[in-house]
């Protein structure tokens, strides 16, 4: 059975795993809590009282508020990897791996717009050591962005004159913004966005030549 994020250092070999039903129910309640709430306002007397059970039984699955925020930043960074990762083996140049990279990161966020946004506004909220804890010592998710750009860097497809860490920086900069004024129902779906945001992204950073 899967164990919480971040937490199997902390365990003790005799304790007992939470049931993964109840640990998926928490996760998902202590995301929408702190996404209404923000970290510091929410309480987890807020969290148990969602969950219809008592504060102390909690800890059974967590050892603090700052563990829990932890553990949810990490299930939504794990699952944005995932995603990205997977369009970065798709079939492909670089460059054309990088735009289905974008679209994927685009409509994963216009699609998880509570998880995104408390990824994205309480991931300060921990420590320096347990954010390099989720982000990885080499920011992976950054890293996927960054290795496809060399790559077509070293192809010619991209301009000799970038950077490629700063030109990553950039376009994850640009389409994470997405979260704030993106709207389901709105007047531009997930993947008309996503589309024109790829789009322009790739021509800001591709060689004419």
């Amino acid at each position: 059975m899967r164990q919480p994020a971040g937490r199997s250092a902390r365990r003790s070999g005799g304790e007992r795993k939470p049931r993964e039903e109840r640990w998926a129910e928490l996760i998902e309640v202590a995301t929408r809590v702190f996404y209404e709430k923000g970290y510091d306002a929410a309480s987890l007397q807020d969290i148990a009282d969602r969950l219809g059970m008592l504060k102390g039984s909690l800890y059974y699955y967590i050892q603090s508020k700052e563990d829990l925020l932890f553990d949810v930043i990490s299930a939504v960074h794990k699952e944005g990897l995932a995603v990205v990762r997977a369009r970065a083996g798709t079939p492909g140049d670089p460059l054309q791996r990088l735009r289905n990279v974008i679209v994927g990161h685009v409509e994963h966020t216009c699609q998880n717009l509570v998880q995104t946004t408390v990824f994205l506004h309480e991931l300060s909220a921990l420590p320096p050591e347990r954010r390099t804890e989720v982000l990885g010592n080499e920011h992976a998710y950054q890293g996927v962005f960054r290795d496809l750009i060399e790559l077509a860097q070293k192809e010619g497809l991209v301009r000799a004159d970038l950077d490629p860490r700063l030109a990553a920086l950039s376009v994850l900069g640009s389409t994470n913004w997405v979260y704030r004024w993106f709207r389901p129902g709105g007047e531009f779906t997930a993947e008309q966005i996503a589309a024109e945001l790829a789009e322009m992204a790739i021509r800001g950073i591709a060689s004419t030549e």
